[in-house]
Formats: C-alpha cells, structure tokens, sequence
C-alpha cells in the first residue's frame, strides 16, 4: 500500500486554464495546470512549479470560479515525483499534485466598493486588527 504524501500551499496559477473531458470511456471532466509558490525571503527568493491536476465537479468549480493565469489559490493534494524523459533522452523529474481541493487565497484587499479597507467577518474575511480585543483574540476569546 503506497502512503499518500499530502501538501497544502498557496500559489499562484502559470496559465489561463482549459477544461478538458478525457478520452478514456468515461468523459470525465479535468483540468492540468501549472502552479508556482515562492519560497524564501529577500535575496533568497524563488519559485517552486507543480504541475497540478484536478478532476470532476471540482474541475468544473474551478472553471465557473473563473480562475485564471496569475490567481492566487490555497489548494491541498496528494503530491508525487513524476519522471520523464528530456529532449536529449536523459531523464528528469516534475513534482505533481492530484488536486483534492482548492479555495481563493485570502488576501489584504479591501472587499468592498469604496476601497476604504473597512472589512467584516462575514464576507470570510479575518477581522479587523482593531476588533481583536485586548488579548488579541477576535469572537470573544478574551
């Protein structure tokens, strides 16, 4: 029994994305992008690529979400080291993730029309620093 090796991360998509419908009998629905995460600070910084894969119902959510190249997405995913063969025949390696889910990253932005931050908890969003109470601790944790 192989043991899955499961990774949750926020990236950003490399590519307008393509629903496709596989050929092998039972036309099911999938999409195959790239994903890249920077890793390290300052000078030190770099990305990361997957190549990433997502089946189903969820493939379609992802397509009406209108997810696209340079969206920033938190996903989770049975991630494997897939090998192939380069142009000059040696081989190579590309980390892959079968996609289980997959959410919009939250970020900074102000949500709302007027652009002026204001943000509340019902719009998913974390509360305001100033309604975190004295502990810092927001929903009455204090």
């Amino acid at each position: 029994m192989s043991t899955p090796v499961t990774i949750s991360t926020i990236g950003r998509v490399t590519a307008d994305l393509e629903l496709k419908t596989s050929q092998n009998g039972k036309n099911t629905k999938y999409i195959q992008f790239g994903f890249a995460v920077n890793k390290g600070y300052g000078d030190d910084t770099h990305a990361n690529f997957y190549s990433c894969v997502l089946y189903g119902e969820a493939a379609q959510r992802m397509m009406d979400a209108k997810v696209k190249k340079g969206s920033l997405i938190q996903i989770v995913g049975d991630l494997e080291l897939v090998e192939f063969a380069r142009r000059d025949g040696s081989p190579g390696w590309i980390a892959k993730i079968t996609l289980y889910n997959w959410n919009y990253a939250p970020t900074n932005r102000p949500k709302n029309e007027s652009g002026d931050g204001d943000s509340s908890v019902s719009d998913g969003s974390y509360p305001p620093a100033e309604d975190c109470g004295n502990n810092g601790l927001p929903y009455g944790f204090r």
